[in-house]
C-alpha cells in the first residue's frame, strides 16, 4: 500500500526523503559523533586519572626508598672505613626491607668491597654511567632497569656517594627490585593495564593483560623521581559506540520526522482543499456571472408583465382573499427582481465605468436612509466621520449598495432594545477603511467560514448572494472586505479600499 502511494506520487517521495530520512541519518550522524566524543572523553579522563594515580604512587615509592637510603649513608658516614660494621648495617637494613635486592658498598674507584649478597668474583662498576654520575655530581643517581650481576634480579640500582668530613669516602648502591614495584601497583590497580618505560623505551614492568587495539584508551605521564613514564591504559565494554548512538537516535529521531512529516503532509492537504475549495468558488461565481449575464435580462422582462397583469387583476378583484394573494404573488415577484439585481451586479461589477468620489460623502448621503432603519428597530446607531478626506475610485450606487447591505446584516442581527451598530470611517496608510460594527448575536466559526459562499445564508429569506457580491464589488475596486465575528458579542466588518492619490 505504501509502495503504491510512493508510486502515485514523486512529490511525497521527496517530501518524504528532505523531511524524513535526510534528516533522520544527518542529524543520527552528527549526534553519534558527539555521543562517542563525550564517552571518549569520559573514558579518557578515567585513564588519566589512573595513570596520574599510578605516576605519583611510584614517586612517592622511589622517594620513601630514597629517604631510607639517605639514613642508612648517614649511618654508614659516621664511619665508613670500618668495613665490618658497614656490612652489619647493610645487612640488617636488607633484612628489614624486602624492597631491597641487595646493598653493596664501593669504593670511589669502583670497586664493591662488601655487599649483603655474596660476591663470586671481584666486580668493578666504574663503568656504569649512574655510577660515574654519582662521583660526578655528589648526588644519588638511579640506573636504568637491569639485571643484576649478583643476584640475577631484575632491578634498578640507586648509587648514593658518602661524604667525610668534604671527601667522598665511597658510593652505597641500592639494588631496589622491580617485582616489589610491581607489586605495589598491582596492589593500587583495577582492571587497568599499567606500563613503566624508562627513557631508552626499554619495558620496565607491565600488569595486566593485553588489551585489544579497538575499545582502548592510554594515557602516559611522565614520573618526577625518575626518568620513566607510565601508561595507564583501560579498555571499554561498550563495544561498537558509535553504532550504537547512530541506531538509538536514528530510532528516535525516525518517530519525531514522521510526525513532522504528516504534519507537514496535513498542512498541505488542508492547503490543496483551500485551493480547492477557492476553485470550486471561483467556478460557483463563474457560472452564476455566465447565467447572469445571459438570463437576467431574459428573467426580468417577463417579470415585468407579469407583475402589470398582477396589478391590473388585484385592481379588478376586490375580495378580501383575492388581494391576499395578489399580494404574495406581488411579494414573491419582487423577491426574484431583488435576486436578479443581485445576479446581475454579481456577473459584471466592473463592466461600470469608475469614478473618484469621497467615501465621507457616499456614507453622508444614505445616511438618512440607515438613521430611519435604525430607529424602527430601536437600534442605537452612531457614524464616525475622519478628519482626512478619503478619495476612492468606485462606482457609487454600487458601494452605497455594499455599505446598505452590510448595515442591514448588523441591524437584523442586534436586539431591538439595546443594540449597537457603530460605523467608523479611518485612514490607515494610503487606504481607506470603513467599519461597521454590531454587538448582536454574532457568528460560530463554522458559519464565518462560509459567509462568502455562493447562496449559502442563515436567514429564512435570504438569497445567499448579499455579500458574495459586497465581495465581488470591492475586490473590482481592488479592496478587500474582512468579517471578524465572536458568538454573543458581535461582529465587525472591515472594507479596506485604495485611496486615490492626489498626482500634484
Amino acid at each position: 500500500m505504501l509502495w503504491k502511494w510512493f508510486i502515485r506520487s514523486k512529490k511525497n517521495v521527496l517530501i518524504y526523503l528532505m523531511i524524513t530520512i535526510i534528516p533522520t541519518i544527518t542529524i543520527s550522524h552528527a549526534l553519534a559523533l558527539q555521543k562517542v566524543q563525550e564517552i571518549e572523553n569520559h573514558y579518557m579522563y578515567i585513564t588519566e586519572n589512573y595513570a596520574q594515580l599510578h605516576a605519583r604512587h611510584i614517586d612517592r615509592f622511589i622517594g620513601e626508598t630514597v629517604s631510607r637510603i639517605d639514613m642508612l649513608a648517614t649511618l654508614i658516614e659516621i664511619n665508613p672505613d670500618d668495613l665490618s660494621n658497614v656490612e652489619e648495617i647493610l645487612k640488617r637494613t636488607r633484612d628489614k626491607d624486602i624492597r631491597f635486592s641487595g646493598f653493596y658498598w664501593s669504593n670511589p674507584e669502583g670497586d664493591i668491597l662488601i655487599g649483603t649478597n655474596e660476591l663470586a668474583n671481584p666486580i668493578n662498576i666504574a663503568d656504569r654511567e649512574y655510577f660515574q654520575k654519582a662521583i660526578e655530581t655528589g648526588e644519588y643517581t638511579i640506573s636504568p632497569a637491569h639485571i643484576g650481576r649478583v643476584t640475577g634480579r631484575f632491578i634498578i640500582t640507586i648509587a648514593t656517594p658518602v661524604l667525610n668530613n668534604g671527601e667522598m669516602s665511597g658510593v652505597l648502591l641500592s639494588s631496589l627490585r622491580i617485582d616489589k614495584i610491581e607489586e605495589s601497583v598491582i596492589k593500587h590497580s583495577d582492571d587497568e593495564k599499567v606500563s613503566v618505560i624508562d627513557d631508552t623505551g626499554q619495558s620496565i614492568l607491565d600488569t595486566g593483560f593485553n588489551l585489544a587495539r579497538d575499545g582502548t584508551y592510554n594515557y602516559t605521564v611522565e614520573i618526577d623521581k625518575v626518568p620513566w613514564r607510565i601508561e595507564a591504559q583501560i579498555e571499554t565494554t561498550e563495544g561498537n559506540l558509535y553504532a550504537k548512538a547512530f541506531f538509538t537516535n536514528v530510532g528516535i529521531l525516525f518517530i519525531f520526522t514522521h510526525i513532522l512529516f504528516m504534519l507537514i503532509q496535513y498542512s498541505l492537504l488542508k492547503r490543496q482543499i483551500k485551493i480547492e475549495k477557492k476553485q470550486n468558488e471561483l467556478q460557483k461565481i463563474e457560472l452564476v456571472e455566465n447565467l447572469a449575464a445571459s438570463t437576467a435580462h431574459e428573467i426580468r422582462n417577463p417579470l415585468t408583465g407579469i407583475k402589470g397583469l398582477v396589478q391590473l387583476l388585484s385592481e379588478k378583484y376586490n375580495d378580501e382573499k383575492d388581494q391576499l394573494y395578489f399580494n404574495v404573488i406581488q411579494q414573491e415577484v419582487n423577491r426574484i427582481n431583488t435576486i436578479v439585481s443581485e445576479l446581475l451586479l454579481l456577473g459584471k461589477p466592473t463592466a461600470h465605468k469608475l469614478n473618484t468620489y469621497c467615501a465621507k460623502e457616499i456614507i453622508k448621503e444614505i445616511e438618512p436612509i440607515i438613521h430611519s432603519e435604525a430607529n424602527l428597530k430601536s437600534v442605537d446607531l452612531s457614524i464616525q466621520f475622519a478628519y482626512d478626506r478619503l478619495p476612492i475610485s468606485c462606482v457609487k450606487d454600487h458601494l452605497k449598495q455594499v455599505l446598505l447591505n452590510l448595515i442591514k446584516n448588523a441591524l437584523d442581527a442586534v436586539n431591538e432594545n439595546g443594540g449597537q451598530v457603530r460605523i467608523c470611517l479611518e485612514k490607515k496608510g494610503t487606504n481607506c477603511v470603513i467599519k461597521v460594527a454590531d454587538n448582536g448575536i454574532g457568528m460560530p466559526e463554522d458559519v464565518l467560514n462560509r459567509v462568502f459562499d455562493p447562496f449559502f445564508t442563515t436567514k429564512e429569506t435570504g438569497t445567499g448572494l448579499g455579500l458574495v457580491v459586497c465581495k465581488r464589488i470591492v475586490e473590482s475596486y481592488g479592496g478587500k472586505i474582512k468579517i471578524d465575528s465572536t458568538i454573543d458579542k458581535g461582529t465587525d466588518v472591515e472594507i479596506i479600499l485604495p485611496l486615490v492619490l492626489d498626482k500634484n
